[in-house]
């Protein structure tokens, strides 16, 4: 028999840090660049359909007053994945500048070219750990969707895929305000003739809604769709647009700042982005608002009974 204790025992300190290595893996030091794959995708994918597989038919199981907290669960599972990738957006923002001033610094010695390609190497490797996300994040909203019949959207900011896993993109409308003043972002902006579509929350019709917005598209081959983001006539246009693959520019009411003026300011917030007309179906007094404000500047208004 051998005796393995003794063997492990003589073993030099360099070995027992290789066997470490290959046991465990390594991570890279600060300041060294980072040769370890950014993940192995089909296995991320097999495992996110387990633990989708489990939240369905293990905790939320039909016939169980669980299964009522599925489409929660759900949302909370997509969000979680969602949260990775803006994070990781905000990390390679941050790293932005300081690649800059790197640039403009770098003085032919090996010293700041070496700075310069770490932190080059980061930002890349980090973007590429976003798009991972993203891709399990697109795979688990379609699950959403598959499960509850709805389509994921988050609370708050926008909804796209530069992995192209999502059949169109859901933009807020600050973000979209934003991009149009920064050149630097003007090429995420959803190229198209805006058009705007406002109701209430009751819809005896829905087909009457994706029938006049397929008018619509056939009017306006590069129609990007611009909504309030709420129940109703809204929640049937994103999942038209999400159907078809039109892009959404979504200008939510800000109940933080205006209180019960909020969603009057959205009014006049979508009506800022001069849409190119409004499809109004029966709704609110809020509704109404829009409609007038919308004839007051001059935008075509399209009444639909439904």
């Amino acid at each position: 028999m051998i005796d393995t204790t003794s063997a492990t025992a003589s073993a030099s300190a360099t070995a027992a840090v290789c066997d470490s290595i290959a046991l465990y893996g390594a991570s890279p030091e600060r300041g060294e660049l980072d040769s370890r794959e950014i993940w192995d995708e089909n296995d991320a994918l097999d495992a996110l359909s387990e633990a989708i597989r489990v939240i369905v038919d293990g905790v939320t199981v039909d016939g169980t007053q669980m299964a009522d907290e599925r489409e929660a669960l759900m949302w909370g599972f997509v969000n979680m994945l969602h949260s990775q990738v803006t994070r990781l957006d905000r990390a390679v923002d941050r790293i932005a500048p300081e690649m800059r001033d790197l640039e403009r610094a770098q003085d032919g010695t090996e010293v700041k070219a070496w700075e310069l390609q770490t932190l080059t190497d980061r930002a890349q490797n980090l973007g590429d750990r976003r798009d991972a996300f993203e891709k399990l994040r697109d795979v688990a909203a379609d699950a959403y969707r598959v499960e509850t019949g709805d389509v994921w959207r988050p609370r708050h900011g926008s909804h796209t895929s530069q992995t192209g896993q999502l059949t169109s993109a859901a933009i807020d409308a600050r973000d979209f305000r934003r991009a149009r003043q920064d050149r630097e972002t003007r090429a995420h902006l959803p190229e198209g003739t805006l058009v705007a579509i406002t109701g209430g929350k009751t819809v005896s019709d829905a087909d009457a809604v994706w029938a006049t917005l397929d008018s619509a598209r056939s009017k306006y081959g590069d129609m990007v769709l611009l909504h309030g983001g709420g129940p109703g006539v809204e929640k049937i246009a994103a999942s038209w647009a999400d159907a078809r693959g039109v892009d959404q520019v979504v200008c939510r009411p800000d109940w933080k700042a205006h209180g019960n003026a909020a969603p009057f300011r959205r009014n006049d917030e979508l009506l800022n982005l001069l849409p190119k007309g409004v499809i109004a179906f029966p709704g609110s007094g809020i509704t109404g608002n829009l409609v007038d404000k919308a004839r007051q500047l001059g935008i075509p208004v399209m009444s639909v009974a439904a």
